[in-house]
């Protein structure tokens, strides 16, 4: 079939709406991200007062992020996507609407970035925001976030394996690499003293490093979204 049989194009105003919600909705993801990236610092002088304290607020965020943003960049993946298609109809030979495709793309590679990437550092924070700072074993299991909270006890350093556990089982009982727990062994953080690290102070340290490993991701994906935004505001100035 020729193209002249191809799907009608939405009146004028329509069209024009759909750009201002997709460029709206791309910015507005940026600007929520752009915004967890400043705040995530102030968590850092936190975590040295409570380590727990400072996860539960990072918990806090990343609940409010997933529900505020995520569909913000679908919307705007959605959108991007039916008006490069539309532009692809009307003008391919001029390839304006390849602006519209490159801003959908840049959207949608939000979700693999926070899934398979971003999601390592966050899972760990918010096992950690579960997990009493004292008690000797976890309160309880996590259901709904997708974390195995892991019971530890001097005797046994993770549920399922064996070894020493730390300062009685407490957050340090993760003692082997590969384990399930937000805590890596201690060898990181030896360096910086003469001698084995306080157990807190360890805590302490492990926490900011995933808060700012998490604010380093999450800056790549501000970028994006920002990316996305304003090749969109450019497709909508030209086409």
């Amino acid at each position: 079939m020729s193209s002249a049989a191809s799907l009608p194009r939405p009146p004028g105003t329509t069209v024009a709406a759909f750009k201002g919600i997709a460029i709206a909705a791309s910015l507005l993801s940026a600007g929520q991200l752009a915004t967890i990236s400043t705040i995530i610092p102030t968590l850092y002088p936190a975590a040295h007062e409570s380590h727990r304290l400072a996860a539960q607020q990072f918990a806090h965020l990343y609940r409010t992020l997933k529900a505020t943003s995520a569909p913000a960049n679908l919307l705007a993946a959605v959108i991007c996507a039916a008006l490069a298609y539309m532009g692809y109809q009307e003008q391919h030979a001029a390839g304006r609407w390849k602006l519209w495709a490159a801003s959908s793309v840049a959207m949608v590679a939000q979700i693999p970035w926070a899934l398979l990437v971003m999601e390592t550092p966050s899972q760990k924070l918010l096992w950690v925001s579960e997990v009493d700072e004292t008690a000797t074993t976890t309160p309880r299991r996590s259901s709904g976030i997708g974390v195995r909270v892991i019971a530890a006890s001097p005797e046994r350093g993770i549920e399922g394996g064996r070894g020493p556990g730390l300062a009685g089982g407490s957050l340090l009982g993760v003692p082997r690499r590969g384990g399930d727990g937000a805590i890596t062994p201690m060898e990181e953080f030896e360096p910086f003293g003469d001698g084995p690290m306080d157990e807190r102070e360890y805590v302490q340290l492990k926490v900011i490093d995933l808060l700012k490993t998490y604010n380093s991701y999450n800056v790549v994906r501000t970028a994006g979204a920002l990316a996305a935004g304003l090749l969109g505001l450019w497709a909508g100035l030209t086409t």
